[in-house]
């Protein structure tokens, strides 16, 4: 049987993992020695038990952006290319048109084109051409700072996004700002921006399914900040009043919470208006800060992830809940394409853990299988295959 998941991270390998739901179970299906930190990972296309894949090494000085495929009967995993980036890459996509691949670097401050060609021998392959690199100015270059001084220091572009027409969004945590640039083939021409509030550390987002609206999770903040996207592109178009639904369990006292990051944000595929946000660090609060006062002393088992119902038209919070893990520092979540599960890992404990999504809403999560022994810590994200 094919392996249903591939974990990876800041650990020496990547794992592809089997799932038994009748027995609620999760295996190892194998290890591959991966390139450094792997922390971001996509599936191209799969031809029977052979998966081709992208990933990035997340290194601070270089990082690699490179393609690979793994053989499931023979055990076996072959980078096939492979070029280097400005340092520290966060996300990428396939481009629609299939032209190219779009990297953030998180310390290059740049949006990246990366020529590809796709063959059925080769699967994807990145070209041995020139990519395109653009920078972008940092709105706090005046006072060499934004509101958090040691996380906004420069432009940390974390990610990027692709709408229907070509115009590609791109989350910066150091800018508190979304960029928004037009494409023609392989050129980038800066068109505007999504403003979020001072110190909100644009971390992910996601569109709407009719993509007029962009829901934006800060990772500093806290908050998720929606936008209409009627009139991009523009500069400076602000966020939605009044939608700003905190992430962070009520339980966590609110002199502690600047100790948490807010990390990935999810739609449901199928049922509408309903957001997912992970919250990392909880069980770390006093270890990061140990000057706090009233730090609980009995944790919780592990990180919480924010459930948001929103109204019909998504534009107004009708009401957050949280569904307690446990995994130790959530880094990545993903759900199935179905959208009745959802994967979960734990980068500082907890390895990994499965839970089908019920009720009318999506809004019901129940544990169905879970793994943790024999798993390197590091775990910083998940795929299904």
């Amino acid at each position: 049987m094919k392996p249903a998941l591939l974990i990876s991270g800041d650990r020496a390998n990547i794992t592809t993992l089997s799932l038994d739901l009748e027995k609620k179970e999760l295996s190892v299906a194998a290890n591959y020695p991966a390139p450094k930190d792997s922390s971001w990972i996509d599936l191209t296309f799969s031809t029977g038990n052979v998966d081709r894949l992208v990933g990035l090494s997340e290194d601070l000085i270089e990082g690699q952006l490179y393609t690979f495929q793994i053989d499931h009967d023979r055990k076996t995993f072959k980078i096939t290319s492979q070029q280097p980036t400005l340092g520290a890459p966060a996300h990428f996509i396939t481009l629609h048109d299939k032209s190219a691949l779009a990297l953030s670097t998180y310390l290059g401050q740049s949006l990246a084109l990366y020529p590809i060609s796709i063959t059925d021998e080769a699967g994807l392959i990145l070209k041995d051409t020139p990519r395109t690199e653009v920078l972008v100015e940092f709105p706090y270059k005046s006072v060499g700072h934004g509101p958090n001084l040691d996380r906004q220091r420069q432009c940390h572009p974390h990610q990027v996004l692709e709408d229907s027409r070509g115009l590609l969004y791109v989350p910066d945590l150091g800018a508190d700002r979304v960029w928004i640039f037009r494409r023609d083939q392989m050129k980038l021409e800066l068109g505007g921006w999504l403003q979020c509030p001072a110190g909100t550390g644009s971390r992910h987002a996601v569109f709407s399914p009719d993509e007029k609206t962009m829901y934006v999770i800060g990772e500093l903040s806290h908050k998720v900040v929606a936008f209409d996207l009627s009139t991009v592109p523009a500069e400076d178009i602000q966020p939605i009043d009044g939608f700003a639904p905190h992430v962070i369990p009520p339980s966590v006292h609110s002199d502690h919470q600047y100790m948490m990051d807010a990390s990935e944000i999810r739609l449901h595929p199928k049922i509408p208006n309903v957001l997912y946000v992970t919250n990392r660090w909880e069980r770390h609060i006093a270890e990061r800060e140990p000057h706090l006062e009233n730090v609980p002393k009995e944790l919780q088992p592990g990180d919480a992830i924010a459930i948001i119902l929103l109204s019909k038209n998504g534009r107004e919070v009708e009401s957050v809940k949280w569904v307690w893990t446990n995994l130790d520092t959530i880094r990545g979540v993903t759900l199935s394409d179905d959208g009745k599960y959802a994967a979960a890992v734990g980068q500082e404990g907890g390895g990994i853990e499965v839970y089908e999504i019920g009720g009318e809403r999506g809004d019901e999560w129940t544990l169905v299988a879970s793994l943790k022994e024999g798993l390197e810590i590091g775990i910083k994200h998940v795929i299904w295959l």
